[in-house]
């Protein structure tokens, strides 16, 4: 099977969902759920509730990350 390629940073959207936010991270859904859980990933989440969605916002990603 073929390595799927990544695509640059400043082309995934400023919000995101559970699957594209594991993609940007490099990371399963499953992993990015137990981050969410334990990981303190949950501080870059939003559950606006006219869309009944949960989205990870892009800065707030990076900054988890930074701070790992």
């Amino acid at each position: 099977m073929a390595v799927k390629e990544r695509l640059s940073d400043d082309k995934f959207p400023l919000l995101m969902d559970r699957k594209t936010v594991a993609e940007y991270l490099g990371f399963s859904v499953a992993t990015v759920d137990k981050a969410v859980k334990y990981g303190g990933l949950d501080k870059a989440m939003t559950s606006p509730s006219y869309l009944n969605r949960t989205y990870y916002i892009k800065p707030k990603v990076n900054k988890w990350v930074e701070g790992l």
